[in-house]
């Protein structure tokens, strides 16, 4: 049975200060494929300040190789150091990407700290509420922990090798592994809202050609290095499925559960006394139609801006106001912009998508907004869903 529905408009708090003394020091390294090693060095040359190593796949054609490296990386960790940063040979990192990092090893030590998650994912979407919300990270809801730039605890990145030689069966994805590991642990994970790291256009050679382009879900122009608030506990998530193309709210009963069932986004929008006609209205009002624009199935865009509009439920039930340049911020303008092109990138071909994205957001922005004012003027009545976050002991 699901949680009964109780509003929760707490805002997140910040974390504890971190017990390292003398504080936080950092060692990196950049995992690759020999077949990227020009790219690792660059990623290297630009980690100079960490006096970053590098690792390559030893046996690049036997299956497994991503997981294998990832051992590797994570067993260089630096004497010394408190924390270990991995990156991933198709990052391309931001200016101040040393900045942000130190500054989420001081802020939440004992974490497991992303700095990526592509703009599809799951966890993508509680970014985007955490983003209206205001806060710096959001708990990981994937069924995986987003490894294209991770730090770990020093202690616990030394584990992770011990841990796959014994829990793996070696080819696994190396993020699947990475959550297994961390659950085991009991680390908590997160991502920063704010990604300073974007994925580059080069073809997978994990074969995960098939998701189509993997960007940033947030990329700002001008990345803030984070503090240490965090929204977690979620119960409730809206997604839009770039797989299917389903608007889908997935919940789950208990906090840190795998165990997450699903109903129709619009169910929460109904909850909330909005329907489906809202939804084409927004759509009717916010998209003109242009000479030359680019055709997205009726149904598909119907999806997605129900999808927005509950992302901004969510996050005014998890305490965002409603004031009407709230999805202007940038951070929370940066993680919007994502939802139409991370959405529909299996659906409208690559050279269109901007175009897309383009025609969709002012209408993207306004689902967001009407779902943070509908939050604010009235409460969510049953339907079996559970409350935005489970509350604390």
């Amino acid at each position: 049975m699901a949680a009964p529905d109780v509003p929760t408009h707490a805002r997140p708090t910040p974390a504890a200060e971190h017990p390292f003394d003398p504080p936080a020091r950092l060692s990196a390294c950049v995992m690759a494929h020999p077949a990227r090693q020009a790219a690792a060095q660059r990623l290297a040359m630009a980690l100079s300040d960490l006096d970053a190593g590098m690792v390559t796949d030893p046996d690049p054609g036997r299956p497994g190789g991503p997981l294998r490296t990832s051992r590797m990386a994570w067993s260089r960790v630096a004497p010394g150091a408190t924390h270990h940063l991995v990156v991933q040979d198709d990052s391309v990192l931001t200016p101040d990407f040393v900045r942000h990092a130190l500054a989420g090893t001081r802020a939440l030590p004992g974490h497991a700290l992303g700095l990526f998650t592509e703009w599809g994912s799951f966890t993508s979407y509680a970014l985007r509420v955490a983003a209206l919300v205001g806060v710096d990270w959001v708990e990981v809801v994937d069924g995986y922990m987003p490894a294209q730039a991770l730090i770990l605890p020093a202690d616990v990145a030394r584990e992770f090798d011990r841990y796959a030689a014994r829990a793996t069966a070696g080819d696994e994805p190396d993020d699947e592994a990475l959550l297994g590991f961390l659950r085991s642990t009991g680390v908590p994970m997160v991502v920063s809202v704010s990604n300073p790291v974007q994925h580059g256009d080069e073809v997978s050679i994990a074969g995960n050609g098939w998701h189509g382009l993997r960007k940033a879900a947030c990329w700002p122009a001008d990345p803030v290095a984070p503090g240490g608030t965090v929204l977690d506990r979620i119960a409730l998530v809206p997604f839009f499925s770039w797989f299917t193309g389903d608007a889908i709210c997935r919940f789950r009963d208990q906090p840190a559960s795998d165990d997450w069932q699903q109903v129709p986004a619009i169910e929460l929008l109904r909850a909330h006394g909005l329907g489906d006609d809202d939804v084409r209205r927004l759509i009717a009002n916010g998209c003109p139609r242009r000479p030359g624009d680019a055709a997205v199935p009726a149904h598909l865009t119907q999806s997605l801006v129900t999808a927005a509009v509950a992302v901004g439920l969510l996050a005014g039930e998890c305490g965002a106001p409603a004031d009407g340049a709230r999805t202007k911020e940038p951070v929370a303008a940066a993680a919007l912009a994502t939802l139409a092109p991370g959405g529909l990138r299996n659906f409208v071909d690559g050279h269109a998508l901007p175009a897309v994205s383009e025609q969709l957001a002012s209408v993207v922005d306004t689902a967001a907004q009407l779902g943070l004012e509908t939050a604010e003027r009235t409460s969510r009545s049953g339907r079996g869903l559970p409350a935005a976050r489970h509350f604390s002991q």
